[in-house]
């Protein structure tokens, strides 16, 4: 680099040679060589963003044609329930439907409470030993231990801990000395899920309120068998039959002491635990079951006739196992749950009072309507922003960044085509003249569900047409739809919005040309920086040798004059 003492002094010998020489010469050669490059950069980066914009464009357009290509909206569904019996879930799918629903009986699980106890550690096991209990619900049971001295506490949790399909608790009622009471609820609703428990091996519990009253007699003399022959008396409980012997003869007195000693016994011997007595005021022999569940008394050929004798409702019964009833259009129908996913497919309904309501399954026509007309907005905003990036104006010689791109310039035919060039096979069934059914083939294109195109390439969409056609036939506008908007997907995917799209492609050549402008820009300016530092140092040199001159030719002017003057 030049003496910075010396070019801060240039053009003071010559008086020409000076920086706004050099400027000068400098800014000519920047306007010549440098500012044609950019020109191109700043067209490069005009044609980047223009890009850019049209791609983000182009991706908008691209989710409103994922809404539309896979079918879901065509598929929502909403439930309209009159009524409020029911409650209706309906999946997307489901055919659009009505019917109507009569609600007479909800479904119930079962619930029983037993008597009353003073404590929850009130011992219920007061048999000396362990002993195996079976408790479950709909014909299924399931045994569990209960140990010696067990209290009250201790069975709900041997209950709960056995996962029975029955869940026990202990309220406290608040009312007299003995307030605690088991409760024990089936987990499942209707009418099979009935509580089965046969605790006849330990305390009675009460859950079965239920006693048991036989034909009068007139004292405990009386005989219970009059049929010269030997009979059977037996007590079904929940499946399991325990029975005895009844000798012909046997007096009302007999018969409660062999009750009462454990003479019922089943096949292996086990004995129902019965509490028997005769009733000396209504004549009547009395006795409990220590079970819930299915019981069923046979005294055939005995003059005992509990089962006609006895009132069958039991107190501690709060809530009945009972199915839901309800009729559907009309037809009475059963179910053991209030929530019915079986009647029809991909439809719940959850009872939930009797009475009556009406459902109605719709499509969401409203929210494919919004969908296609937002596709509509955006697919010619984008077609507009196409127009401006590749328009020619002869007159004012206009042009745009993108005019004569084939990357651009095929884009409108490609998306019109995949529009309008789609068509559907329609059969229809007829009749001629005579009656005659036959069959004729029809088209269904996109004119069909309200899209149109104008000459400029813009697309308009009727609304009230496309409502006609997909109430007319809406499985076919469905795939009519499925099949125009999956081709606009791939040429969507394949020419803008794809990492290896055509557009994704040109806008990283396009960067890179940048950087090779950019480059070229600054190899350019350095090689002037260069350029023109040498010409300064060559000017300084100039102007030195220029200025010794002047100094030299002063000084051979003054001796010439100091000669001129000696001579005068």
């Amino acid at each position: 680099m030049a003496d910075i003492g010396t070019l801060s002094s240039l053009g003071i010998g010559s008086g020409v040679l000076n920086y706004d020489i050099i400027d000068k010469l400098k800014n000519a050669d920047k306007d010549a060589m440098v500012k044609p490059l950019e020109n191109k950069l700043d067209l490069l980066k005009k044609r980047e963003s223009a890009l850019s914009q049209f791609i983000t464009i182009g991706s908008t357009v691209k989710t409103d044609i994922l809404d539309l290509a896979d079918g879901t909206l065509f598929a929502k569904v909403t439930a309209n329930v009159s009524g409020g019996s029911i409650n209706v879930e309906a999946e997307d799918g489901v055919e659009p439907q009505s019917f109507n629903i009569n609600v007479t009986q909800l479904a119930e699980n079962d619930v029983f409470q037993s008597n009353g106890f003073a404590s929850t550690d009130s011992i219920v096991n007061n048999s000396g030993g362990d002993v195996t209990l079976a408790i479950g619900t709909g014909g299924i049971e399931t045994t569990f231990t209960l140990k010696a001295g067990a209290t009250l506490n201790d069975l709900k949790e041997a209950i709960n801990n056995a996962d029975t399909g029955v869940t026990a608790s202990i309220i406290d009622t608040g009312v007299g000395s003995n307030p605690y009471k088991l409760v024990l609820k089936a987990d499942e609703t209707g009418e099979d899920n009935y509580i089965q428990f046969n605790y006849s091996e330990i305390d009675d519990l009460g859950f079965n309120a239920t006693n048991y009253s036989s034909a009068v007699y007139s004292s405990e003399s009386d005989s219970v068998n009059n049929s010269g022959s030997d009979q059977t008396f037996k007590i079904t409980v929940n499946g399991t039959d325990y029975s005895m012997t009844v000798a012909d003869g046997t007096t009302v007195s007999d018969f409660i002491d062999a009750l009462n000693s454990g003479n019922l016994k089943d096949g292996d011997g086990n004995s129902l635990k019965i509490n028997a007595s005769y009733n000396n005021d209504t004549g009547a022999i009395n006795f409990d079951v220590q079970a819930i569940g299915n019981i069923v008394i046979s005294d055939e050929n005995l003059t005992t006739n509990f089962n006609d004798n006895t009132d069958f409702n039991n107190s501690n019964r709060l809530q009945k196992a009972e199915d839901a009833v309800f009729t559907y259009n009309g037809v009475e129908i059963h179910r053991p749950s209030n929530k019915i996913e079986d009647l029809i497919k991909g439809v719940t309904v959850n009872l939930k009072t009797t009475g009556e309501s009406s459902v109605s399954i719709t499509s969401n026509v409203d929210d494919m309507v919004e969908a296609i007309k937002k596709f509509v907005a955006d697919y010619n905003a984008m077609i507009s922003n196409l127009q401006s990036l590749t328009a020619y104006d002869k007159e004012s010689g206009n042009v745009g960044l993108f005019q004569g791109d084939s990357d651009f310039t095929m884009l409108g035919a490609k998306f019109s085509n995949d529009l309008f060039s789609v068509v559907m096979s329609n059969k229809k069934t007829s009749r001629d003249l005579n009656g005659n059914e036959y069959t004729m083939n029809t088209i269904f294109t996109a004119a069909d569900v309200g899209f149109s195109m104008d000459k400029t390439g813009m697309i308009s969409f009727d609304e009230e047409k496309f409502r006609s056609a997909y109430k007319k036939d809406a499985d076919l506008t469905n795939r009519l739809f499925g099949n125009m908007f999956t081709r606009l997907k791939v040429d969507f995917e394949s020419n803008i919005t794809g990492d290896n799209s055509n557009l994704n492609l040109l806008d990283q050549e396009i960067k890179k040309e940048e950087d090779r402008y950019k480059d070229r820009i600054d190899a350019m300016n350095k090689y002037l920086e260069t350029k023109y530092e040498i010409m300064a140092k060559q000017f300084a040199a100039y102007d030195e040798m220029i200025n010794k001159l002047n100094a030299q030719s002063q000084t051979i002017t003054m001796a010439i004059e100091q000669a001129i003057n000696a001579k005068k």
